[in-house]
């Protein structure tokens, strides 16, 4: 279970030449997985379950800032000029306002938008770069703030909050482990041949099937109030989204020129690497359990 909670597996789903060659990794590359998910998993999981929720609130607005970094750090490798401390200051103020309800969601995206395009007038930095730098650094602080904080209001706005958490987890990597191997195994007509060559439409079949099964037997063991109807359509819309969640973050990779976009976590490249797919889909689980539990009734979502 850790391994599969935390290590996910590579998103390209390539054709073998051989039916074993769909489990062939390097050694290393596995060891590395492998002791990564084997030290982090079991730490994750105490997190999200037991822990009091600002540990939880806490380590997401980490996660956020390196996942920040990663980000900024593609636009680098394109030649801008970022404010990279700026960025992650801004980023941690929007995550605090999804936290502390002095402050409210909308100020953070306010004073992203005016602090960081203000920082490149004062900086008098090259004129020729400032649109595409700024819009970059805006970008990437309410896209990481934005979504992160999504992630921490799942958490704790809900009675089954960890427990959202968990099905969002396992059912978004666990789908992409699927996807790999029905991929590897199988993948014959190519999804994305532009920005994600190895990804296959028969690895997105496979995805959407293990997110479905990880669903269903999630609210066999451990959600029985998540309906076994709404966790298969949860199943198949987040293994779904996923996938652009994570082709969204390689188009990026790919624009900058990057394989992935940091080396922090061993065998799995980057934080923004790991929770591409993760900060795409919270939202959309946040808001489909909103509607659930009022009875698609009440759109009033993450008010104050």
């Amino acid at each position: 279970m850790p391994s599969a909670l935390l290590s996910g597996l590579p998103s390209g789903f390539e054709r073998p030449e051989t039916f074993t060659s769909a489990f062939c990794l390097l050694p290393s590359d596995l060891m590395k997985r492998e002791l990564t998910a084997l030290v982090a998993a079991p730490l994750a999981i105490w997190m999200i379950g037991w822990a009091n929720p600002y540990v939880f609130d806490a380590a997401m607005a980490l996660v956020a800032a390196l996942a920040l970094y990663e980000f900024l750090d593609l636009g680098r490798h394109k030649g801008y000029h970022l404010p990279i401390t700026l960025c992650i200051v801004v980023m941690l103020f929007i995550i605090a306002a999804f936290i502390l309800e002095p402050i409210s969601v909308e100020m953070g995206v306010f004073v992203t938008l005016l602090v960081i395009p203000g920082s490149y007038v004062v900086s008098g930095g090259n004129l020729e770069q400032a649109l595409p730098s700024s819009a970059i650094a805006v970008l990437a602080t309410l896209y990481v703030g934005m979504l992160g904080g999504s992630l921490i209001r799942l958490h704790d706005d809900f009675a089954d909050g960890p427990k959202l958490v968990f099905f969002l987890l396992l059912v978004v990597w666990l789908g992409d482990s699927g996807a790999y191997y029905f991929g590897r195994t199988f993948g014959r007509h190519k999804l994305s041949p532009r920005i994600s060559p190895k990804k296959t439409v028969e690895g997105l079949i496979g995805g959407v099937v293990s997110s479905v099964a990880t669903a269903v037997i999630i609210h066999f063991t451990f959600f029985r109030n998540f309906p076994l109807l709404h966790a298969i359509i949860a199943g198949v819309i987040l293994s779904a989204a996923g996938v652009i969640g994570d082709l969204t973050e390689s188009m990026w990779k790919r624009s900058a020129d990057v394989k992935d976009s940091g080396t922090l976590l061993p065998g799995h490249g980057g934080f923004l690497d790991r929770f591409d797919s993760i900060f795409y889909t919270t939202p959309i689980l946040y808001v489909y359990w909103f509607l659930i539990i009022h009875d698609f009734k009440s759109f009033k979502i993450m008010s104050a």
